[in-house]
């Protein structure tokens, strides 16, 4: 009994180990590979083109508020979704309010890209 206890715990060890060394095709943490002489607008507007509507008619879109502000430069650093730290770095008079209305998140009431309040 005390060698299958065992052989179960050693296949949950090398289970467990294997995890880390599990790779993910998509490295959240990297920027796909792009030609980096073009500006994030250029690209997007092609590549992800229904993105960038919605951000270019946001109000972050009126004032040219540019998608490096909350997904980092994309070369040395890159977040694939804003945080709640990125925004709280303009927006940090309404961390209080979120708290008071039991949000978690910004995103609980604004959509990401079109911020339009409650998601709409």
């Amino acid at each position: 009994m005390l060698k299958i206890y065992s052989l179960l715990f050693s296949v949950m060890v090398l289970g467990i180990i294997s995890l880390g060394f599990y790779s993910n095709p998509q490295d959240d943490d990297q920027h796909p590979e792009v030609d980096w002489s073009i500006g994030c607008q250029e690209c997007h507007a092609e590549v992800t083109p229904d993105v960038f509507t919605a951000w270019e008619a946001s109000r972050h879109g009126d004032v040219n508020f540019g998608c490096y502000i909350c997904h980092g430069d994309g070369a040395e650093e890159f977040f694939p979704q804003g945080s709640d730290a990125t925004c709280s770095g303009c927006h940090s008079g309404y961390e209080e309010k979120m708290v008071e209305n039991n949000n978690s998140s910004c995103y609980d009431c604004h959509n990401g890209h079109t911020l339009k309040f409650h998601n709409e």
